[in-house]
């Protein structure tokens, strides 16, 4: 069984409202990863992922309006923000605001 459809097993790094946000100066001065939720549903809110071992990442379990796909990863300097389809860029403005 896929682990993203698994409740048990799920995690927010295989949801599409993930957004992981590169945070520093720069992209060359990379500081960390913030997660954010599009859906604005996980309850800490805003967080430095620590490499992706965070625990709060498995709150996908519980929550409602996970949906398996593909987070969107975004550098410090949004070059890669036209990279992103018409939705995932609806995502992520909603991540932010």
């Amino acid at each position: 069984m896929d682990q993203n459809t698994d409740a048990n097993t799920r995690n927010c790094n295989g949801c599409k409202f993930a957004v992981f946000a590169d945070t520093g100066y720069s992209n060359y001065t990379v500081e960390g990863t913030d997660f954010l939720c599009g859906r604005k549903l996980h309850p800490d809110g805003r967080f430095d992922k620590w490499y992706g071992e965070d625990k709060r990442l498995e709150f996908a379990q519980h929550c409602t309006g996970f949906e398996p796909g593909d987070p969107i990863e975004m550098d410090v300097d949004c070059e890669n923000l036209d990279d992103l389809s018409e939705e995932q860029t609806e995502i992520y403005l909603a991540a932010i605001e």
